[in-house]
């Protein structure tokens, strides 16, 4: 890849976190001139990490104090884009550190109305191990919103009620 022409959202899309830092030096720019920049879509650089799996270089983006609870224009932030990814190598860490962070598990995307937590749990509960389970018991402990519909009029409530782990369920139950 000629990372001379690329932007760095593609550096992140094909590249590595060694090609990403080459193309600071290659412009003679600072991670900071660039950390919280977005796309036309709302994308931040951090969410193109994400999107693409590129999680060295989403841990490299949070040390340099990257900005979270970015919403694109499809209303995604940080804990959505993750979401699809969520179980591959070194997914729930960085989930839990955004999670940690403050990423806002309650804001909804446009299309379906999902929040962040859903999303999250539409994707853990299809593979199920251990880590995607404790990543969700741990984001129901910070009290999302579990009675908030989408537009398939599924809450959170109705989601873990049906297809939740039983440890989820216990959860939900001091919640409700």
């Amino acid at each position: 890849m000629d990372i001379g022409k690329a932007d760095f959202g593609t550096v992140i899309k094909f590249g590595n976190l060694e090609k990403f830092l080459q193309k600071f030096h290659a412009e003679n720019k600072q991670i900071q001139e660039v950390v919280d920049s977005v796309d036309e879509n709302g994308i931040s650089l951090l969410e193109k990490s994400l999107i693409s799996r590129k999680f060295d270089i989403a841990n490299y983006l949070l040390d340099k104090k990257a900005k979270v609870n970015i919403v694109s224009k499809e209303g995604f932030n940080e804990l959505h884009y993750i979401a699809a990814n969520i179980n591959f190598p070194g997914a729930v860490e960085v989930a839990d550190r955004l999670v940690k962070m403050g990423v806002d598990l309650n804001v909804k995307d446009k299309k379906y109305s999902n929040s962040a937590i859903i999303t999250l749990c539409l994707e853990v509960l299809k593979k199920r191990t251990e880590d995607g389970n404790e990543f969700i018991v741990s984001c129901l402990k910070k009290k999302p919103n579990v009675h908030d519909f989408n537009k398939a009029g599924y809450s959170l409530e109705r989601l873990i009620k049906e297809r939740g782990t039983d440890e989820m369920k216990k959860v939900l139950e001091v919640l409700s």
